[in-house]
Formats: C-alpha cells, sequence, structure tokens
C-alpha cells in the first residue's frame, strides 16, 4: 500500500512534514550560514557594473560553485532524516539523485538599490541572480515569484535525467510567516502536467484560483500557504503551480532556506510511485518548451505578477 506521503502526491501533488527536524540542528545551520557574509544592501553590483554584462543567464548557483557546498554536515539533518529517505525511496526508488540543492533568499525592499527596483517591477519571476555581484551568486536570491512549476528550468534536452520524476524538498531555516515570503501551493495543478509559463490563471475569489491548461480544460484549486518553524519541511512534484509574494517585513528579517530537487535514477527500471503517479496526469510530462516570458538575452519581455495582484 502506498504511504500517505504518496497518496498526498498523487492526489494533492505535495506532501507537507511540518516541523520535523531538529530546531537545534536547524538553527545552527542557520546562525553558521548567515555568518559567512554580509546579507545586506551590499550584495548587489552597481548600475554601472550590471550595464556591462551580456545577458541574464548563468546567474545561479551550479553543483560546484554553491553556497552549500560548505555545509556537507551541517546538512546531514536533512539527507539523513529517516522519514525523508523513506519517502523519497518509495517515491523515486533506491539511488535516487540529488539534481541540484542550493540555499534560496528571499530579499527585503530596503536591499534593492532604485535601478533594480525598477528593473524587476512587475516581473513575474524576479530572480534577482543578474543584479547580484558574482561572487555572491552561490545562492539564489529572490523577490517573490509568480505561480510557475518547478519543471520551468527543465524542458527536454536540459537534463539526462528524467525530468517527469523530479521533486522539490524545501527546508525552512527559521520561523517563516505571512510576511516572510511563504510558499503559495494550488492543490492539485499538477494533474494537467507541464503548462506553459506564464500560466493561465484568474482569481474569482479571495483565496481559490481557476487554473486552465493549454489545452482548455479548467479546474479550481485553493492557494494554500505553506507557514512554518525551523526545520519545517514540504515536498511536491514538480508540475504543481506554487509561488511566493515579496518579503513584506520593513526591519532587516530575509527569508533563508533549502531547496533540494530530486530525481529517479536512470539505472533504476524498476517501477516506483512517481510512475504510478504520473499515469494519474493528463498532460505532457516532458515538454519540448516551458516558457515564453524571456528573450533571447534571458530578460523579461512579459510583465505581470498575478501572485502580487
Amino acid at each position: 500500500m502506498p504511504s500517505t506521503a504518496a497518496k498526498n502526491l498523487d492526489m494533492q501533488g505535495f506532501h507537507i512534514y511540518g516541523e520535523i527536524l531538529s530546531k537545534d540542528c536547524i538553527g545552527d545551520l542557520f546562525k553558521k550560514m548567515t555568518a559567512t557574509r554580509d546579507f545586506g544592501p551590499n550584495l548587489f553590483l552597481s548600475k554601472q557594473e550590471y550595464s556591462r554584462q551580456q545577458n541574464h543567464f548563468n546567474t545561479n548557483p551550479n553543483a560546484e560553485f554553491n553556497f552549500l557546498n560548505q555545509f556537507s554536515n551541517e546538512l546531514a539533518v536533512v539527507e539523513k532524516d529517516k522519514r525523508i529517505d523513506a519517502t523519497l525511496t518509495e517515491v523515486l526508488g533506491q539511488g535516487y539523485e540529488v539534481v541540484i540543492k542550493k540555499a534560496v533568499c528571499g530579499v527585503p525592499e530596503f536591499w534593492l538599490p532604485a535601478w533594480v527596483k525598477e528593473k524587476i517591477d512587475n516581473v513575474n519571476v524576479a530572480n534577482l541572480g543578474p543584479y547580484i555581484k558574482k561572487e555572491y551568486r552561490d545562492i539564489t536570491y529572490f523577490r517573490g515569484i509568480d505561480f510557475h512549476q518547478d519543471i520551468i528550468d527543465w524542458p527536454a534536452g536540459s537534463t539526462d535525467l528524467d525530468p517527469s520524476t523530479f521533486l522539490t524538498l524545501y527546508v525552512y531555516l527559521h520561523d517563516v510567516d505571512r510576511y516572510d515570503s511563504p510558499l503559495h501551493i494550488l492543490p492539485g495543478t499538477h494533474r494537467y502536467g507541464s503548462t506553459l509559463f506564464p500560466h493561465k490563471l484568474k482569481r474569482h475569489e479571495e483565496n481559490t484560483w481557476s487554473y486552465k491548461d493549454d489545452c482548455g480544460k479548467c479546474l479550481d484549486a485553493i492557494d494554500t500557504t505553506l507557514t512554518g518553524g525551523p526545520g519545517f519541511v514540504g515536498l511536491w512534484h514538480n508540475c504543481l503551480l506554487h509561488g511566493t509574494q515579496p518579503v513584506k517585513h520593513e526591519s532587516e528579517k530575509f527569508r533563508l532556506s533549502l531547496r533540494y530537487l530530486l530525481a529517479k535514477s536512470n539505472t533504476n527500471n524498476e517501477q516506483t510511485a512517481i510512475d504510478n503517479i504520473n499515469k494519474n496526469i493528463d498532460g505532457t510530462l516532458r515538454p519540448i518548451r516551458t516558457r515564453r516570458d524571456l528573450d533571447k538575452l534571458g530578460k523579461a519581455k512579459i510583465k505581470g505578477n498575478i501572485i502580487n495582484k
């Protein structure tokens, strides 16, 4: 019989563990992470330095240039947790792989130079990497991200792994309330598979969204906000719609979290829970094209951030 986690991933597209990890270990990790650099306005390029860049590509962490590489021992609290490992083994099978793991930072408004505020105004995906000094791009910095699917970064040909098996594991490292850029998820939206970003969404009640796929099918989803304390863990399918609003604190508080992207290994030919989950999805799982909002330099050519309206 499938576990509760596997059933939730199938029916709703996500599973919430809650605050399952040691608060002491997570607190120690957070303290060490925040001591490594000056998290604040000094992270940003000058306007002149930015203007010398050719494009917006390759401004995010990768496996080698990655802030988390210095915290291998501390990350064991996540990576060796038996409950998380049991779910991932059931869903993705033995020998599942980490595609990428990284720290993600929600940036408060006062960090932003005025010229950056103008650049990202009403942008769907306010990824701040292109505006950050190169030595600090080993973290993903953001200022609210519109509803999207994590398969957005993995069109056909972008990886040797099977993107239809990708899952996202997300960990809060401190208290995240409604002002701290918590995750918003739309349950059940994974059922239409991959759809083109920006997605066809319309709010028709305060917390209810109408979602239409690229073929005209439509469903309603209730916006679910994920708040929690240190060690809060969530897991979701790569076609689940989710997003964040900007950090709204006027203090120096920022949001720092962990994000793991995980996949079934190519060496595993056994049927696992992810294969059964994907059989119930009515849509493509290996898209050739995932987005239409960027120009050839990787800059936003379509604006209109609906999660903030």
